[in-house]
């Protein structure tokens, strides 16, 4: 007998650290980081090719840029997309590259989540603004070097700093101390340090050092600085490296502050002339115009200067992409620079147009970016008109004339071979040659590929694009749904007549025997209804052109398709300018992911240094997973001459992993010369735990590689315990059994596990040095699991027990499953049947609240202090922003920031803070003016909110500004917070006190995610309820008997016809609640937005512990194979068609789970089977010989494949049944016992029945 119910794991992560999908990596950083005077210290005695002090080799190569800087190709007027673009133009991007914390900037990690930016194309510095001076991640450096992109880093300056190195020196503050001693004289004095830091610079792969500059000084002192930037520029050019200063044009050359936004006579010995330059981006402040562009020019041109090196700056932290000057600047001679903010690149930040999860933010910023740089309609060569711009929601930017309008796109595609697979440097999974080679959510941005050069340039049939023929093209998007390699491709779909989509800007020569190829896979319609093009250098108006091949044995596989140059008509000596494919008459459901387009030389080869394994270091291990860090070196490690990947014909390393008498298992790819991997999985059930690590280069074609080089085996501690935790059944009833059991199967036996009532501390059932505790409760109610693990760590899981009402339904049971008979003839009724219990009942109905999805409730039923907000919630999973997850906001879009943002109230689920564990519920009120912190007396200290569990939350205010916290039925927070106020009584100029501040519950902001679970039993009360009336209004109260009080009052039982629901409360039936999400805001910038309607499901399981409308009801499913069954009520009829030994299992299941169990004595049917009339003629050869001992059957197999062999007597009795595996053109020879007479020999193949044959045995 076998009985198995369905687990249900309730904590947040069984396996590894990152099941949470959200900005911020849940596992811990594992590379060291330093702030800039820590940098300074170790600098100072930093030599080439050793680490700098403090930082182990391994994680230096964690900041060491191994790709060579490309240069771009040399624009010229046929590569011209847009015509008002100018090809002198640059674009500085002063943001940071980074995660809320500020602490992951681009180093790999193991989650999807990142800023994965990708339109390098347009960008010309990236000034990587939350990085210090001078350390920058060479997951930024590398991508940026293949593309040709200068990085820097910031010196964050406050603004109330004074840094003056004469007047008044400052050793206490480190601002000040770096700068003194990099600006520090040697005895000649010529300045001591830069050289050094140009060669430490160049060695890392950093250009650019940017200084928030407005800060106080003296001209003494901004003379010294001054002077120092124009010697490390000198210096730059001798040791051949790319050096650039970054300014921010709110100080004067004599030292103090200015508010001028412009380049003028007291800050353009800041700039510097051409001869002496200083500073290489001057970032003027933002309140720019006509006036002070013209006027900055002609400062240039006095100096002289290029214009072009002043950058018109934008705060799209505060504006957006809103300026009265856009039109001002499309007719100037300057650059653009963004700014905005601290610790994520607005850009990134705003992109939660689609949610919170990690995969609608990604989707969502690839749009962004591509609606940001390419125009409203993501093509550069057909954008809208120029405007005084938007905000930076994508709704909104369909209207923004774009960046492609002021800049061309530049490339550094200058070289043979060209491959590009359009991965974006992170994934769902990681890929490689289509296949999953690794199942986990990775970022590491080194591994991007050079993206299409224009997102999207797609023309028609005239090489033309216009009003009418825009929205005739191909749809095309990079999607993390597929991969060739890494984690995303590209994707075409939809329906087209014909669009000409140019990808890659190239200089290429090339010769005939070179070939394009395109790694494809196709669903939907099987054609490709593509062609491969390129255009040669001067004559972009003209393509050649090769057709993809028919294939219909390609549908949902990845193939590649090649041609020669010759085959594209190319003549030799030519150079490839522009790749690209068409697309003639794509049906509706067309749809192809490009994973490679390539440009090779079939006769290049390459010298590839297999690379040598310097360090293993695993981190920790699971009783599934461990982590660990590799440093490998493909030259002396240690030499002072900085070597490239270029120099050792290597793009890329992949990194491996090979368990003891496994298979290898590739887990990531990486530029660097040292990998970083969390989460590496192991069998758990394995004793043994060795495992080898290696490495592998591969060439640049990415198609040569060397061998994989492995470290010894290591054996993997066992050092980091789980104390995850799992419950036997989803929901409890009284005295019903149940188990709670430890999920690592390596955990050592827990000190205890306890039971205990929340409401009297009495312990309920306890287990002591086990890891499964058994136990049943009479009473309904919520209880709290404890568990103290070996190690003596305790954890608190809050209602995770719930005993509930039988009425509510139940996982149902089985007891005993039986049969009326045991042995039967065929053809003849067997009757089963079972005891158990169904677990039938009603319950109450829940509403999804699926991120960016909100349940809206209207505001003018709470009017006023007095209130209390009540309900019950599930969180399916977690994905923190910075300041959390949003449970309650009453707010309104009409609002300016920060109050469209916060509002009159706020309760939250916190992330892990300093003091406060993950999951804590805080409660805020307008008048709480630290929006980045909670108030920690309104903080539901010690209880947090579990994944898959119901949980109850009260908050209530009353007109003496007393705040009180509910968790679970207990109050867990109370205070009186004397500043609390209301909207319509506040003096903000940012309140439009006409417009109402409607009730949301989930729903993501600025800083904070959207919930993404279930809602149940929400009640808005117009008193603030005693600590009875919240044990009341847990119950819930039937549609009959609802208190006065209660306002608002959404049970989701009853749907009007509008998809919304009906308020069951004192305000009125009408007062409507239901699912919308805001459309169009543009991070911080509501003005656009608005509320749109969404379609909600209710036909989901509430609450168990309130009755409802939802039905329970089971079902009976059997499994006998081989039997027709005829389902009664609680029973079933079995007939058998075929003799043979049978198993019968029965599951039950319901809307709470399901049970199985399987018949404990087998059936047996004898008999001749119903199909011995169908004897036929075989190919099948048969032959029965005998022995004195035995009878022996011959078989020959002509076809390969599972045959059961069954003997049947003429009695209908089977004498043997066997299962054999063969090869085609096999023979058996099979054993058997028997009288002499008739048989039937029965042959199933694969299963089905295959031969019938008639055997005489004389």
């Amino acid at each position: 007998m076998k009985t198995k119910a369905i687990l249900t794991a309730l904590a947040l992560s069984c396996s590894s650290f990152t099941m949470m999908a959200q900005r911020t990596p849940t596992h811990p950083l594992d590379i060291s980081t330093m702030d800039f005077y820590q940098w300074f210290e170790g600098f100072k005695s930093w030599t080439p090719g050793q680490p700098l002090a403090g930082v182990s080799a391994i994680d230096d190569e964690f900041y060491i840029s191994r790709v060579k800087p490309k240069k771009r190709i040399s624009d010229a007027e046929d590569y011209k997309v847009n015509s008002l673009a100018d090809k002198q133009r640059k674009l500085c991007l002063w943001v940071p590259l980074d995660d809320p914390s500020v602490k992951w900037k681009a180093f790999p990690r193991y989650s999807l989540e990142g800023d994965n930016f990708s339109m390098w194309s347009y960008l010309d510095i990236h000034g990587n603004w939350s990085a210090p001076w001078a350390r920058v991640s060479a997951g930024l450096s590398d991508v940026a070097a293949k593309n040709g992109v200068a990085v820097g880093c910031v010196l964050g300056v406050p603004e109330t700093t004074t840094i003056s190195f004469f007047d008044k020196p400052n050793f206490f503050n480190n601002y000040f101390n770096v700068l003194y001693g990099l600006t520090e004289l040697d005895t000649d004095g010529s300045f001591r340090w830069t050289r050094k830091l140009i060669q430490f610079m160049k060695y890392y792969g950093i250009n650019g050092l940017g200084i928030n500059s407005e800060f106080f000084s003296d001209a003494e002192t901004m003379t010294r600085l001054l002077n120092f930037f124009a010697d490390c520029h000198k210096k730059a050019k001798e040791e051949g490296w790319e050096f650039q200063i970054h300014w921010y044009d709110l100080m004067t050359s004599s030292g103090e502050k200015s508010f001028r936004n412009s380049l003028n006579s007291q800050n353009s010995s800041i700039l510097g002339p051409d001869n002496n330059k200083k500073v290489d981006m001057f970032f003027l402040n933002y309140k720019w115009g006509g006036v002070t562009l013209t006027s900055s020019i002609n400062m240039a041109k006095q100096l002289p200067r290029n214009s072009y090196d002043i950058f018109a700056g934008f705060d799209i932290q505060k504006d957006g992409l809103n300026h009265y000057g856009w039109k001002s600047l499309a007719n100037q001679p300057i650059s653009i620079g963004f700014w905005g903010a601290h610790a994520q690149s607005l850009l990134h930040q705003s992109a939660t147009d689609e949610g919170t999860e990690d995969i609608a933010i990604q989707r969502a910023y690839q749009k962004k970016l591509e609606l940001v740089f390419s125009g409203g309609n993501r093509n550069p060569a057909f954008t809208p008109e120029l405007s005084t711009g938007t905000s930076l929601s994508n709704t909104a930017l369909k209207k923004f004339h774009g960046l492609a309008s002021y800049l061309t796109a530049k490339s550094t595609i200058s070289d043979v071979p060209f491959v590009s697979r359009f991965n974006l440097g992170n994934g769902l999974k990681f890929h490689n040659e289509g296949k999953v080679t690794f199942n986990h959510k990775w970022y590491n941005l080194n591994t991007q590929d050079l993206m299409p050069t224009w997102r999207w340039w797609i023309t028609n049939q005239n090489d033309a694009v216009n009003e009418s023929s825009i929205s005739s093209f191909v749809n095309t998007n990079l999607t993390f749904d597929e991969a060739y390699f890494g984690g995303s491709c590209l994707n075409v779909s939809g329906k087209s007549a014909f669009s000409r989509l140019k990808l890659f800007k190239t200089l290429l020569k090339v010769q005939p025997n070179y070939t394009l190829s395109i790694t494809y896979k196709k669903t939907g319609d099987i054609e490709p209804h593509a062609k491969l093009f390129v255009a040669l250098k001067g004559d972009l108006a003209h393509y050649k052109e090769v057709a993809l091949p028919s294939n219909t044995a390609s549908l949902s596989s990845w193939v590649t398709f090649t041609a020669t140059m010759e085959q594209l008509g190319v003549p030799a000596d030519s150079e490839v300018a522009m790749i690209g494919l068409v697309f003639n008459d794509t049906p509706e459901n067309y749809n192809m992911y490009v994973g490679e387009i390539a440009l090779r030389n079939p006769a290049q080869t390459f010298n590839t240094v297999t690379p040598i394994i310097k360090d293993v270091d695993i981190i920790r291990g699971r009783y599934n997973a461990f982590d660990f860090k590799i440093r490998y070196a493909s030259a002396a490690d240690n030499s002072a001459k900085k070597v490239y990947n270029d120099d050792v014909d290597t793009w890329y390393y992949e990194i491996y992993m090979q368990p003891l008498n496994e298979n290898p298992q590739l887990l990531t790819a990486t530029t660097s010369w040292a990998a970083y991997v969390v989460d590496a999985p192991l069998n758990p059930e394995d004793e043994v735990r060795k495992v080898r690590l290696g490495v592998r280069a591969i060439a640049p074609d990415g198609k040569a590689a060397t061998d994989i080089v492995w470290s010894d085996y290591k054996e993997i501690p066992y050092n980091q315990m789980i104390s995850d935790i799992v419950v036997d059944k989803k929901v409890v009833k009284p005295n019903e059994k149940f188990k709670i059991v430890m999920v690592d199967k390596r955990a050592p036996a827990a000190q205890n596990i306890s039971i205990v009532n929340p409401r009297n501390g009495e312990v309920i059932a306890q287990s002591s040095n086990s890891r499964v505790c058994e136990a049943q409760i009479s009473q309904v109610g919520l209880y709290d699991l404890l568990l103290t693990d070996a190690n003596g760590n305790q954890t608190t899981t809050r209602g995770m027990i719930q005993i509930t009402p039988e009425t509510t339904g139940s996982v149902p049971v089985i007891e005993k499953v039986m049969a009326d008979k045991k042995q039967v003839k065929t053809n003849e009724s067997v009757t089963l049947s079972y005891v158990g219990k169904e677990g039938e009942g009603k319950v109450s109905r829940a509403l999804i609240v699926k991120d960016p999805e909100m349940l809206y409730i209207p505001g003018d039923i709470q009017v006023g202090k007095t209130y209390s907000y009540a309900l019950w919630f599930k969180v399916e999973k977690f994905g923190h922003d910075k300041q959390g997850t949003n449970l309650i906001n009453k707010n309104t879009i009409f609002d300016s920031w920060p109050h469209n943002n916060w509002g009159d109230l706020w309760v939250t689920i916190r992330p892990e803070m300093p003091g406060h564990l993950a999951n804590e519920i805080s409660f805020n009120t307008m008048g709480w003016e630290r929006h980045d912190n909670p108030n920690e007396a309104m903080m539901s200290n010690g209880y947090q909110v579990s994944p898959g569990v119901w949980t109850h939350v009260v908050v209530t205010h009353d007109s003496n500004n007393k705040q009180k916290l509910y968790f679970n039925g207990k109050k867990v927070a109370e205070t009186t917070f004397d500043a609390s106020i209301r909207r319509e009584e506040a003096p903000y100029y940012q309140i439009r006190k006409s417009k109402t501040a409607h009730i949301f519950i989930g729903g993501g902001g600025v800083y904070k995610a959207g919930l993404n679970g279930y809602v149940d039993e929400v009640q808005v009360w117009d008193k603030a309820l005693t600590d009875e009336e919240v044990l009341q209004a847990m119950q819930g109260y039937s549609k009959e008997n609802v208190p006065q009080n209660l306002k608002g009052y959404y049970t989701f039982e009853e749907k009007a016809e509008n998809g919304f629901y009906y308020n069951w409360g004192s305000a009125g039936r009408d007062k409507f609640s239901g699912i919308v999400t805001m459309e169009g805001s543009g991070g911080e910038d509501t003005s656009k937005a608005f509320y749109q309607k969404r379609v909600s499901n209710n036909d989901v399981l509430g609450y168990p512990g309130i009755i409802g409308s939802l039905d329970v009801t089971t079902k009976a499913q059997w499994n006998v194979e081989g039997a027709a069954i005829t389902p009664q009520n609680k029973t079933a009829n079995a007939t058998f068609s075929q003799p043979g030994t049978y198993k019968a299992e029965l599951t039950l299941q319901n809307r709470w789970g399901e049970a199985t169990m399987q018949l404990e004595d087998n059936i047996e049917v004898s008999g001749l089977p119903n199909d011995v009339n169908s004897i036929e003629a075989s190919t099948l050869l048969v032959d029965i010989s005998k022995t004195s001992t035995s009878s022996s059957l011959h078989l020959h197999f002509a076809e390969a494949g599972s045959y059961q062999v069954q003997l049947i007597n003429s009695a209908g009795a089977m004498l043997l049944q066997r299962n054999i595996n063969v090869s085609s053109d096999a023979s058996e020879a099979i054993a058997f016992e028997g009288e002499t007479g008739v048989y039937v020999l029965r042959i199933l193949k694969e299963g089905k029945p295959y031969k019938i044959l008639k055997l005489v045995k004389k």
